[in-house]
This record gives C-alpha cells, structure tokens and sequence, in this order.
C-alpha cells in the first residue's frame, strides 16, 4: 500500500507486552518511531530496543513528551511523579545509545506556564547527558484536560472552504497518514475515538477523504500541526581551547536545506520572503518584472555602494539577480558586474534575464557563477564592492564568508551588506527550525557579533547605512541593517614622516579605528598608512592632511600606533 514510516503511540506504547518484537518487526520495514510518556522505559528495554536496532535495516526514533522542563508544571497535567519517571526514560535511552526527541506542547500562547522554555530544555537536556537537544513543539490543541485548563475552541475556529484557497492539502497529516487501533482505523491520533473520524476497520477501507468536521482540524491548518517527525538540523561539536565545546550546525546540512527553500523560491515566487525590500522605480526599468517576482532581500545594498562607471562589482548570494542587473547600469559598459549563487534554479532565471537587461541597457557587462559564500569563486583582490542581501545570515561559517570577502577586494575596496542581525543569540530550539533558517532568522548573529567580526578581520571605517526593526520571534528581536565598510591593506612597516592630521569637526573629538583620538582644530601626528586612510572614504574631506615635511625623515611607529 505504499506505507513508509510508522508511528507507534497510545495511550502508552510500552504497555504492550509485545511492543519490543511488534517494533522489530515494523523496522524491517520502513523507519518506526515510538511515542511514549517515558515513563515506563527502564535500562533494560532500552538496551532490548539497542540491540533490536543494531540488527535492523531500518533505524527507530523515539519521541517523549513533556509539558514542561519543570517538574511541578509537568505533573500538574501529566500526574504526580510523571516528571521524574520520564527523565528516567530519557536517561536509558541516552544511556542505550539513542538521542531521544523531547515532545512539548507550546502553552504560552495562552498565558499558561514559563514562556523561557527553550533555555529551560536545553539545561535540562545537558543534565541527562542528551548528546543533541531535540525538540518538537506542538500548537496545544483545546481537546481533554487542555480544554478544561484553558478553555473549549470557539465557535468561529472551525476550517471553512476560503480555509484552503492558494493551500495544497497535501500539507495536511490526515492527506497522508492514519491511525490503526484496536477500534478500528482513524484519520489521525488526535481524535481517537470520535467517530465523525472513524474510517473503517482496514488501511485500504480508511483511504477515502475526512470532512474536517473537528474543531481540532482548526489548529492543524492554522498551525501547520503534524504529529510526523521534523528533519532537525545535525550538528558538529568544536572544542574550543580550555576544553570548552559547542555544537554547531553542521554546514553541509544548511547548505543543502537553504539549497531547497530558495530552489522552491525560484520556481514559486513566495511574497516578501525575508523582508520587504524597496527600490527606487529608475533603478529597475530595465529589469523584467519576472526578476523582481523572487527578488528576497531586506535592503538595498546596492543602491547604498555608491558604484562608479568602471568598477567591477560582486554580488553574493544573487538569486534572481535583481541587484545584480541595477549594479550593471551603475558601471556602465566599461565595467563588470559578477553575480555568485549556489541554487540552480535561481541561476537558470538570472541567465534567463540576462539577455533581457543587456538589450535594455545596450550593453552586456553581467556574469552568473555557481559557487559557495565561504568559497568565492575569484582570484586574489580582483573586486573594487562587493554587495550582498540578506544572504550571510544563511551560512554557519561568518567568519570565513568575511575572510573570502577581504580577500578578493582590492585595496580601498568596499562591502556594501544587507542582512537580519539580533538583539541576543538565537536559541538552539530555533536553529532547528529549517523554515526560520530560509526566512533569514535561525542563521543570525547578534549585530555587536556582526561588527565584531568584521573589524577582527582588518576592515575599517564601518558605517551603518540603514536599520530598522524587522521581526520579534520568541522575544528574540531581529533587525534589517545595511553597513558599508573598507579594506585596507596595512603596509610592512608603519613610519611617521612629518604628517598631521587636522579634524574639521563638528564634534568635539572622534576616534577612528586604531584608537587615535582627534580634537576638532589639533593637528596630531600620524603615520603614512594613517594618513592614506584619512585621505580616503569614508574619512576623505572630514580631515586636513598635512603634506610631508621632510620626505627624508622616516621614524618608526611601533606597534602602538596603528
């Protein structure tokens, strides 16, 4: 019948005399997962259920659900001593070698119980040794005891007919799934034992349509509610010097979710993925309206790079290829205009376009490269700005995506960024959530990280262009910002030979990046690489430099200075 994975529940699986031998055989199978309150799975059924595991094709999952990672709020649903009993659980399964996934229903919605839960798992994960928190959080569905606690759906939450226009059913778990009790089959494990959703007594007599006649069939399509397994993110663990380690997202895995979302993307135009962003009407007359339809962006960084005729511009993550088409009528015919993706299908629509925007502007200065943000694709300083929009969030390697960026620029080069920075780290339960990853929040770094980092790596007169709120998730805030700043390559030896430098004002003092401080009207002493820097932007026409008053006198800096 075509049956591809299989879900054991209850009540409580491991009530079943027989649960372990059903289990080996479901595993010869098709991928078999177990949901249980934990309370009943001691060391010895886990090392059984290891050991069945070890000899079968296919491999289990097992989920335990919680309602809370603090015991009084737990039992208060769940009963007396069910805490404990289930960390128990989780402590043999870790201990047989599985990594269990923690099921939560999210009451905060409702004002009930801590809304810190996330932080809450992941210490009480750590505790039980779980090698990877893996959390699954369920919209709390107002049947039984949450009913009573919180309060019957309304008569207004009920799925209508507009309920599904511009919605494939296929989203829907009863679309694809059923539920095999001793009472008969039902369309899913919610509404055991109602019998608007009883189906039949067999698989094939259960394949026919469900009516959606529950209230609960509300919160599944409002929620995207399914009882099926996420794919979660797999993770690498560094260990960082004094022993300290942390878990990353493994890149490949990002990569290749981050691939899927934006191919779908190309071929489906997903309105205002990300954040809106806007452009100035002259900027895109000669870009075809098909561009701009899967145009993702938070910013304008382009519009903000100042590009002169003649300049070789690289966009990062380009798409559709939208930025890239408004850089190429800002260089002109003289310059070039490269653009960078990794998503075949967004490829194929930016070469479509190609030919569209050079018979628009009369020239033809656009390429479009297949290739990765950490590894551009381009020799050593070959670039005068490179631009991206909203795209650095998506990799879990910054750092390396600003070296890449520092080396192909070439001196006095500039990156005009767009890109979604927080206002604290995202939480572990977020990054695991692969739609918050292609909407640009799993992937963000908190924005003092994100200036950090770039001044680390030897950029200099960083300037935010553009901020603005973008989103609250889980009161994480997220902001779209758009920075511009400079490489400088410093030179072998920094001298001083007779220049100042004068601040024009109008502030009192300024301080520039290598913690020289200038009051408006002093002239100060500063060395030849300082003093190419102040004659260049951004600083050029804020100082007064000094010519040299003896080109023969060259004295040492010393590694104070900059």
């Amino acid at each position: 019948m075509g049956v591809k994975e299989f879900y054991f529940t209850g009540g409580e699986p491991f009530l079943h005399p027989e649960i372990a031998d059903i289990l080996k055989e479901a595993l010869k199978l098709g991928t078999t997962t177990i949901l249980s309150n934990g309370t009943l799975i001691t060391k010895e059924i886990a090392q059984r259920l290891f050991q069945i595991s070890s000899q079968s094709k296919y491999k289990p999952e097992f989920r335990v659900s919680l309602e809370s990672y603090r015991e009084a709020e737990n039992d208060l649903i769940r009963g007396k001593g069910s805490f404990k009993k289930a960390l128990s659980g989780i402590q043999a399964l870790v201990c047989a070698g599985f990594n269990p996934i923690i099921t939560i229903a999210d009451w905060s919605k409702y004002g009930r119980f801590t809304k810190e839960r996330e932080d809450g798992f992941e210490s009480l994960a750590r505790s039980l040794n779980v090698p990877q928190l893996r959390l699954k959080k369920l919209p709390l569905v107002l049947l039984g005891r949450s009913a009573e606690l919180i309060r019957p759906y309304r008569k207004d939450e009920q799925v209508t007919e507009s309920c599904f226009d511009n919605f494939s059913m296929d989203n829907l778990q009863c679309a694809t799934s059923r539920i095999v009790t001793s009472k008969g089959v039902f369309v899913c494990p919610i509404l055991i034992g109602d019998q608007k959703a009883w189906m039949g007594w067999s698989l094939k007599e259960a394949l026919g349509p469900y009516m959606m006649e529950s209230p609960a069939c509300y919160t599944c399509r409002t929620s995207g509610l399914t009882c099926k397994n996420d794919d979660f993110l797999s993770y690498e663990t560094h260990t960082f010097q004094g022993g300290k380690e942390l878990k990353i997202l493994a890149k490949d895995t990002v990569r290749k979710l981050v691939n899927e979302f934006y191919a779908t993307a190309a071929m489906q135009p997903q309105k205002e993925l990300c954040c809106p962003s806007s452009y100035n009407p002259a900027d895109l007359s000669h870009i075809p309206q098909e561009v701009l339809n899967i145009s993702y962006g938070c910013g304008s960084p382009v519009t903000q790079a100042n590009i002169k005729p003649g300049e070789s511009v690289l966009d990062l993550g380009s798409g559709g290829g939208v930025d890239c088409f408004i850089a190429a009528k800002m260089a002109g015919e003289q310059g070039q205009v490269i653009g960078i993706d990794m998503t075949d299908e967004m490829l194929r629509n930016a070469n479509a376009s190609k030919e569209i925007v050079a018979r628009n502007l009369g020239f033809d200065n656009v390429w479009f490269m297949k290739g990765f943000l950490e590894e551009i694709p381009l020799a050593d300083e070959c670039v005068d700005v490179v631009t991206s929009n909203c795209v650095i969030n998506l990799s879990t390697q910054k750092e390396k995506v600003f070296q890449e960026i520092f080396r192909v620029l070439r001196n006095g080069g500039r990156f005009v960024i767009s890109d979604i920075v927080s206002d604290k780290e995202v939480p572990l339960s977020m990054k695991q959530d692969k739609k918050l990853w292609g909407e640009c929040i799993s992937g963000a770094v908190t924005e003092k990280e994100f200036f950090h980092i770039t001044k680390k790596l030897g950029f200099y007169g960083l300037e935010v262009v553009n901020r603005y709120r973008y989103k609250e998730v889980e009161r994480v805030k997220f902001y779209s910002i758009t920075a511009r700043a400079y490489k400088y390559n410093k030179s072998k030896e920094c001298v001083y030979s007779g220049q100042y430098a004068i601040y024009n004002g109008p502030l009192s003092s300024v301080s520039d990046d290598d913690n020289h401080t200038y009051p408006v009207g002093i002239p100060i002493e500063i060395c030849t690489d300082t003093a190419w820097k102040l004659s260049n932007p951004p600083y050029k026409g804020m100082f007064i430099i000094s010519d040299m008053q003896n080109k023969d006198v060259k004295i040492s800096c010393g590694p104070q200075c900059c």
